[in-house]
């Protein structure tokens, strides 16, 4: 919980105010060294806080168009991430991903990379699953051809570990000015950037800036998913490759924490959800939304999904939005941790599992 001496330097630190602009470096360096911890916002600084979109005077984020059958070609792409061990990695280098074709687009099985660390002592066991996409229906909501990023959900002993940091402070982001993110989901993050940019480079996606000597075929465009731990780390490494030179397109992140404080949440609406669809989607009751908790000053990005246990959803512009997640208190979700891999959208009802497998019949886990 915030201590007295934290909820006194929130309370001495300046307040946004209108017509303020927050600066998104760029060109900066991939961040990682001289990380600044911040005072964790107090409850009552938070209540007073306005979105930082209206106090700027931007107009609301915009209607994107929504697709469920593009929605549930993502959630099988995000279950592919947990394809990760023996026979069901062997089966995705060859694995077409059929929900996919439904969308108007199709999966490049021949591009298929796997990033991943394993150390047995290293805290960052995160897996991705990369892989070309194409444009197969002109009508399709995937722009363009490019690449997927599919980041899995916690499997591992350190990925929990990693998940358990969001009570600690959160650091600084060096990727726009006075953002500040979780610091598991960020060291988590910077450890799978170390492999994940040559194994996109491997597979013909690159930078904007380098298309003209990378040859034939290749493209600067990204397309993003992930589950829970995935989904946080997705969102954070989308601002990364930006900075870099790629091109984030439709993404769809699913069951994520929040990231960062609110200055994060609306800097990446600007750079992204008012540009391009970035849909998070929620489930029914599922806590892991709720974490961590807004009193800490954690804040949601835009654009939320959200699904009810009836599989209707409702589609909510903008972050904290009481019509969606929000609507349900934290306090009351401890007993629904199946809500966090129940999905209508995944194969068989559930997207914590490789598409083809099949899930448990109950689901009492929670798989951060």
């Amino acid at each position: 919980p915030p201590t007295a001496h934290m909820a006194a330097e929130a309370a001495a630190r300046p307040k946004a105010r209108a017509g303020r602009r927050w600066r998104c470096t760029a060109g900066a360096r991939l961040p990682g060294v001289g990380l600044a911890l911040p005072a964790v916002m107090a409850a009552g600084t938070l209540l007073a806080l306005l979105p930082l979109a209206a106090a700027q005077g931007l107009e609301p984020a915009p209607l994107w168009p929504y697709s469920e059958t593009t929605a549930r070609a993502f959630a099988t792409l995000t279950q592919a991430s947990y394809c990760d061990v023996g026979a069901e990695r062997q089966a995705l280098l060859e694995w077409e991903c059929p929900e996919c074709r439904k969308a108007g687009f199709e999966l490049d099985p021949s591009t298929t990379r796997f990033v991943e660390r394993q150390e047995i002592w290293q805290a960052n066991s995160t897996f991705a699953l990369i892989s070309r996409l194409r444009l197969t229906e002109p009508k399709a909501l995937i722009s363009n051809d490019g690449c997927v990023v599919s980041v899995r959900g916690s499997e591992t002993l350190t990925n929990w570990i990693r998940d358990l940091q969001f009570w600690r402070d959160p650091v600084a982001f060096e990727w726009c000015d006075g953002c500040f993110v979780e610091d598991g989901f960020y060291t988590v993050t910077k450890s799978l950037m170390v492999r994940l940019v040559p194994g996109l480079q491997e597979i013909g996606c690159v930078p904007e800036q380098e298309l003209s000597k990378a040859g034939p075929g290749a493209t600067s465009s990204l397309y993003f998913t992930g589950h829970s731990l995935g989904a946080a780390v997705s969102t954070l490494a989308m601002c990364l490759l930006h900075v870099l030179g790629f091109r984030v397109k439709l993404s769809h992140i699913f069951e994520s924490p929040r990231v960062g404080n609110h200055v994060f949440a609306s800097v990446f609406d600007r750079e992204f959800t008012r540009k391009i669809p970035v849909f998070r989607m929620t489930y029914n009751k599922d806590p892991v939304p709720h974490l961590p908790p807004k009193l800490f000053g954690f804040r949601h990005v835009n654009y939320e999904v959200h699904y009810d246990k009836h599989g209707g959803y409702t589609i909510c512009p903008e972050a904290e939005d009481r019509r969606c997640a929000d609507r349900y208190p934290l306090l009351g979700l401890v007993t629904h941790g199946s809500d966090h891999c129940t999905n209508p959208l995944g194969t068989r009802g559930s997207i914590c599992y490789c598409p083809w497998v099949d899930p448990p019949k109950v689901q009492q886990e929670l798989l951060v």
